[in-house]
């Protein structure tokens, strides 16, 4: 199933940005890595979550995605948070032709990461899933993740690419508004699943949480790699 970005979807992936603070903690992982003044293009951008977190510690940040959708989301956030430094653009990466100080590749970027290597002036950051196993809905439905930490790693070290390798578990689990709710979200996931694996997964899985926004959760831990590519460091 291809995965895109609509009303419903992005709703899920705001409540769930807002409800565990996963943006705000990855950011403060990659701030360390950047500079007031660099220009940072965020390639494969989605609904732009840490690029609200990071647009204040950069001069100017560009993200690209294909979706029309995703990236109207994103120009209304950083309109209403006044980003005025974050340039959000309809674009496929192997567009880019412009340089930055540093491109970002956040769950992103399997066929493009050595290309998008030439465009960074300083780094490339690239985060991926520690493994391919599904969380949020049942795993026999799961889609292959081609990109994972040691696949990356075999990777750079095969092309004598020097890096840094930082590991992180954040919470980023999906809180819902009603058992409806919780349905669809893992329909949308596994459309295949029949109603009564369905049920049978959010027995297991979903906690109730006492709050009346909010009144079901699945937590998720995850895990993940943030690489490092110093251009300096390749020399």
């Amino acid at each position: 199933m291809q995965f895109s970005w609509d009303e419903q979807t992005i709703r899920w992936f705001v409540d769930a940005s807002a409800y565990t603070g996963f943006h705000k903690a990855l950011a403060q992982r990659i701030i360390p890595y950047l500079e007031q003044d660099y220009t940072l293009c965020d390639a494969g951008c989605g609904i732009g979550r840490l690029d609200l977190e990071l647009a204040p510690y950069v001069r100017e940040l560009t993200a690209v995605d294909l979706s029309d959708n995703a990236i109207s989301a994103l120009r209304q956030d950083a309109l209403a948070l006044g980003h005025n430094n974050i340039r959000a653009e309809v674009r496929d990466v192997e567009s880019l032709t412009e340089s930055y100080d540093a491109v970002l590749l956040s769950f992103f970027g399997q066929d493009s990461m050595f290309d998008l290597l030439k465009h960074c002036r300083r780094k490339l950051i690239r985060i991926v899933d520690a493994d391919d196993r599904a969380r949020l809905y049942p795993e026999r439905h799961q889609r292959h993740i081609r990109d994972t930490v040691a696949v990356v790693s075999k990777q750079l070290e095969e092309k004598s690419i020097s890096f840094e390798l930082e590991l992180v578990e954040l919470e980023f689990g999906q809180p819902l508004r009603s058992w409806q709710d919780a349905e669809k979200f893992v329909l949308s996931n596994a459309p295949e699943s029949p109603s009564e694996e369905v049920h049978e997964f959010l027995k297991k899985r979903i906690v109730e949480t006492g709050r009346d926004d909010f009144p079901f959760y699945m937590p998720k831990k995850k895990g993940f790699g943030i690489f490092v590519m110093d251009k300096e460091k390749q020399r």
